[in-house]
């Protein structure tokens, strides 16, 4: 779906997500949460599955029509990190509708110069090929594309979280060449992404995927829990609960506490 406004499409960044109330009636009462997939000139775009009352209502809105919208919110991916050398790699790993936010990230890398399509590598997974999301942009952007199914109907069959390892494996003794992690998706997988990116020393950031009903920090609902360090020393202690929506959703991999 594709909406016009020009004060969120010009300061939409990547990870960084709108809520839109679905129906002017209370029913759904509070608004849906939604990625952005691209934000230039006037306007932004989101892509959703319906799933619910929410996104059966907006699914039914026409060319026309206005929706109430509140955003950008939240803290997105770090796109101004420039790599270190030519050679450093920008991993980008999403899966089903954890993949819009990348895309929004691999064409704001690419606008901005940050490094050139060729060290991108995204990392697409999928139960099947009818699920699988915003491969043929990608393609478009001429960037490393890995992508695998659960059922093997399209990309090789299982995990992407496997695809990525043996990659990591693989590239993990290049000299010279720093890589950096971004990722967004179910929570088991963003699990295992940050257990890799542990595993092969590879900064991460990750984007949560948690019920979000006001998106401004009022609700606490979208509460997770996250390390905690004490004034003045660098191992972390405990845990703290961190606000997704103000907070993230955006985090780095190694603070953040799985259940």
């Amino acid at each position: 779906m594709i909406l016009r406004s020009v004060p969120i499409a010009r300061q939409a960044k990547p990870g960084q997500f709108v809520q839109i109330l679905c129906a002017d009636s209370n029913e759904p009462l509070l608004p849906r949460p939604f990625s952005f997939l691209t934000a230039a000139g006037s306007d932004f775009s989101i892509l959703y599955q319906v799933v619910g009352k929410g996104t059966d209502l907006l699914s039914r809105i026409k060319k026309g029509d206005s929706l109430r919208v509140l955003g950008p919110l939240g803290n997105g991916f770090n796109s101004k990190r420039r790599p270190r050398t030519g050679g450093d790699r920008m991993i980008l790993v999403g899966g089903g509708v954890g993949i819009p936010p990348l895309y929004h990230l691999a064409q704001t890398l690419l606008k901005t110069k940050a490094v050139p399509a060729g060290n991108i590598h995204v990392f697409l997974g999928a139960r099947s090929k009818s699920l699988l999301l915003c491969e043929k942009d990608f393609l478009k952007l001429k960037v490393n594309l890995h992508v695998t199914t659960d059922d093997g109907s399209k990309g090789k069959k299982g995990f992407i979280t496997g695809a990525l390892e043996t990659f990591l494996g693989s590239t993990a003794k290049t000299e010279g060449c720093q890589s950096r992690m971004y990722t967004c998706g179910p929570t088991p997988m963003l699990k295992a992404v940050s257990a890799l990116a542990v595993k092969f020393k590879t900064p991460c950031e990750v984007s949560v995927e948690v019920p979000m009903a006001c998106g401004f920090g009022a609700c606490l609902g979208c509460a997770i829990r996250v390390r905690s360090k004490k004034a003045g020393d660098n191992e972390p202690q405990d845990h703290r609960f961190a606000i997704a929506c103000t907070e993230g959703p955006v985090f780095q991999a190694e603070d953040l506490l799985w259940d």
